[in-house]
């Protein structure tokens, strides 16, 4: 049986959840390459131009996060948020930055609940100094890192302490809907017709609306993941293959199909949205620099 692990954020500490399934970051490295790439293509000019340059860094590396998670211990929590950990659906009471949830919660919960939507924040002020630095290699590895973050919050088994299915029988549909869905489904989906990017005024407040609204899809995909197991022979449902000593469980053709169908286009919709989001906080970075031609050496002018 693997282990999922969300490694603590900041100074010590360091939460593990042991559960069975196979080992699930976020979208699978196709989702985050694709959804980075397309984000490029709703920037306006001239600032696509800069990153239609710089696109096959900017798509190649957009699962960097995800694997400096076995270098970096503070890493894990960087990409989630359990927002019932913070009240009920829809009202939840997250405050704005992490010092105000420390000084209400305690840092043990809030390392815990994860930090994704301080991240965001984050990232976004290192851009925009990136930027005004004419910092071109570091504007790229933000954007890189910025559009996973982005993305991640798009997963609504990032936004829940039920983040495997472990509370509802659903144990190992992190991996299924994230990545199984969509490295089978994705070739077909559709990046056309999504809007440009537009301007964040506040980005960790639009962070939380984005964590909101993947929790709550988050009982439709435990129903769609129970009825799609439903019927299905339990020799027919999954193999089980040992890769390094774990076991891993291999669902069959016929449950993603089924899976897929119960869903309803949700891993596709969900994608769109986040390349549109990531589009949307590069282009904030860059408004909130003064909208530098910081890829033009010597050229400060707006």
């Amino acid at each position: 049986m693997n282990a999922v692990r969300r490694v603590g954020l900041y100074l010590f500490t360091a939460v593990a959840f042991t559960l069975v399934s196979q080992v699930a970051f976020g979208w699978g490295f196709w989702s985050h390459r694709t959804i980075n790439k397309y984000a490029v293509t709703l920037l306006p000019e001239p600032l696509e131009n800069f990153y239609e340059a710089h696109v096959d860094y900017i798509s190649a590396h957009a699962s960097d996060p995800d694997m400096r998670r076995g270098e970096w211990k503070d890493e894990g929590n960087y990409h989630y948020m359990d927002m019932d950990d913070y009240g009920t659906y829809p009202k939840f009471n997250v405050p704005p930055t992490y010092k105000e949830a420390v000084e209400k919660y305690g840092e043990k919960a809030v390392v815990k609940d994860g930090m994704v939507a301080w991240r965001v924040g984050i990232d976004v002020d290192s851009l925009t100094e990136a930027m005004r630095a004419h910092d071109i290699p570091l504007v790229l590895h933000l954007s890189a890192d910025l559009g996973h973050y982005v993305a991640d919050m798009h997963v609504p088994l990032h936004a829940t302490k039920n983040y495997n299915g472990q509370f509802t029988g659903n144990i190992g549909v992190h991996y299924r809907w994230e990545t199984g869905i969509p490295d089978r489904y994705g070739k077909d989906y559709s990046f056309n017709g999504i809007g440009k990017a537009f301007y964040i005024k506040d980005p960790v407040e639009h962070a939380l609306k984005i964590l909101t609204h993947s929790y709550s899809l988050l009982n439709k995909v435990f129903r769609s993941d129970s009825i799609a197991k439903a019927g299905i022979p339990k020799d027919e449902l999954y193999k089980v293959e040992v890769r390094d000593g774990k076991k891993e469980y291999i669902y069959s053709d016929e449950y993603y199909k089924k899976f897929n169908d119960q869903l309803n286009g949700m891993d596709e919709s969900q994608m769109r949205e986040a390349t549109r989001a990531v589009a949307s906080y590069w282009y904030t970075a860059w408004v909130n620099a003064g909208k530098p031609r910081f890829w033009e050496e010597g050229n400060n002018e707006k």
